[in-house]
């Protein structure tokens, strides 16, 4: 008899373990997808402030966060019920902020189409004119005396001229119209859109699109995992620059940092300005020793370029330097461990010297 024989506890079976590991499985599985539909919803959601797009991408985060293994059956079922009609009122703003744009843009072909009937309609009457003169021409190649030949064609060779010059004007002047109309739609658009992302002073993109693309990041690499890195910069000694030279040639030289990332990293890289003279860099589809490398690049560039304090004083340059702590995003990583590693490197570089890049490893 085997006294250490391990007993099956009663009422549960193999079947029964089988069928509860089954079970797990598969609410994994529907956690998984329901994350990735959230975030499919989050991203068919255009970005737009009137129908408070920011707000409803806030409620579906908080939704996601219910959606985890270690959340009770209650916390699943409350995540929809507070937020469902929120979310389809939004999605109701949405629809009928579609279909008047939908109008408006009838609107301007409505607007394009009189205009190009109004210049059709032009030219067939500048057609029915020249007709008319065709056949006052012919009538005229049946006279007898060439004096008077001569008088009849040099009239009507003028008046054709006249026909042709009136033609043109007012092609023109409908054309200039119409693409008056096109153009002030178009930067109107443009315009709107550029001034809620992108910080008015340096020219790249603000704190809250940062936070946005960054939360974009999260959600993205938890359905397609793609190594990102992240750069947080800041400008070393800048008050000193303030103090010395004022703010106006401190405003410049943050703009020159600006151009000079743009000038150095790739379109794909995300440049943000984080606050006062500290800027952020993600960097899509790059590991954190590539990304390392790249910033160490950039601060020898920086350290070795002398930048105009005025365009009436060629002989007065300025230098700075920039110090970066860089990170690497992992798996079940959240924005601010994200960010937070990237800051305690960017630290280390301010407290080792400056003018370096730091790795999150090297802390």
């Amino acid at each position: 008899m085997n006294l250490f024989k391990r007993k099956t506890p009663s009422g549960i079976t193999p079947e029964s373990n089988q069928l509860l590991d089954e079970c797990n499985e598969r609410v994994q599985v529907l956690l998984n997808v329901s994350g990735s539909l959230i975030f499919f919803i989050r991203e068919f959601a255009m970005d737009i402030a009137e129908i408070e797009t920011d707000d409803f991408k806030n409620r579906l985060d908080k939704i996601t966060e219910n959606f985890q293994p270690d959340r009770t059956v209650y916390d699943l079922k409350g995540a929809f019920s507070d937020h469902k009609l929120f979310i389809l009122d939004f999605i109701g703003r949405q629809k009928n902020h579609i279909r008047e744009k939908e109008a408006e843009f009838m609107n301007i072909i409505e607007m394009l189409r009189n205009g190009m009937t109004a210049m059709f309609g032009d030219t067939r009457n500048f057609n029915a004119k020249i007709y008319d003169q065709n056949v006052r021409m012919e009538a005229i190649t049946q006279l007898d005396d060439i004096r008077k030949i001569k008088e009849s064609l040099k009239t009507e060779v003028r008046q054709m001229k006249q026909i042709i010059q009136e033609k043109q004007a007012n092609d023109s002047k409908r054309i200039e119209s119409l693409s008056k109309e096109v153009t002030v739609l178009r930067s109107s658009l443009e315009q709107v859109k550029d001034a809620s992302m992108m910080d008015a002073m340096t020219g790249a993109f603000n704190r809250m699109t940062f936070d946005a693309r960054m939360q974009w990041v999260i959600q993205r690499s938890e359905i397609v995992w793609n190594p990102t890195s992240l750069m947080m910069c800041d400008l070393d000694n800048f008050k000193q620059i303030n103090d010395t030279y004022g703010h106006i040639v401190g405003d410049r030289v943050l703009k020159c940092f600006v151009q000079e990332c743009k000038t150095m990293f790739r379109s794909d890289d995300f440049v943000a300005r984080y606050g006062g003279e500290e800027f952020a860099i993600i960097l899509p589809g790059i590991n954190l020793r590539e990304a390392l490398k790249r910033a160490r690049s950039f601060c020898k560039l920086l350290a070795g370029k002398q930048f105009l304090i005025d365009s009436l004083r060629p002989d007065e340059r300025i230098c700075f330097t920039v110090s970066i702590g860089v990170s690497e995003l992992r798996k079940k990583d959240s924005c601010d461990a994200f960010i937070d590693r990237a800051d305690k490197a960017l630290y280390t570089a301010k407290r080792t010297g400056k003018s370096r890049a730091v790795s999150e490893k090297e802390v």
